[in-house]
C-alpha cells in the first residue's frame, strides 16, 4: 500500500476541518431549535416550580414534548465528537508525515 503524499494528507485535514465545522454548525442549530421547542411549550403550559431535571415528573411533559428534537441534537453531538475525532487523527498523520528519501529529492 503506497503511503499518502503531503498533499493527500493536507487535503483530508482540510476536508475533516469542513465536515467538524458543518457537524458544529447543525449541532448548534438543532440545540437551539430544543431551546425554541422549550420556550414554545412552557409559554403555552407555564414553567414547573423547581429545576428542569430528568428526575422531576413536573417536566415530564415538556421532555415528552421535545423527545424526537431531543434524540436528534444526540445524534448530531455523536456526529460532531466523531468528526472532531477523524479531525484529530488527519491532523496526527499530517504531523508524523516524513518524507522518505526519494520523495524529498
Amino acid at each position: 500500500m503506497l503511503k499518502p503524499t503531503y498533499e493527500q494528507l493536507i487535503e483530508r485535514a482540510a476536508l475533516t476541518a469542513l465536515e467538524l465545522f458543518k457537524a458544529t454548525i447543525t449541532k448548534k442549530s438543532l440545540k437551539a431549535e430544543l431551546r425554541s421547542m422549550y420556550d414554545t411549550f412552557f409559554e403555552a403550559h407555564g414553567r414547573p416550580e423547581g429545576r428542569f431535571h430528568q428526575d422531576n415528573e413536573d417536566f415530564l411533559p415538556v421532555m415528552f414534548f421535545t423527545e424526537s428534537q431531543f434524540q436528534r441534537l444526540q445524534a448530531a453531538k455523536k456526529a460532531e465528537y466523531n468528526a472532531l475525532r477523524r479531525h484529530h487523527t488527519a491532523l496526527r498523520a499530517l504531523d508524523a508525515f516524513r518524507p522518505t528519501t526519494k520523495e524529498a529529492a
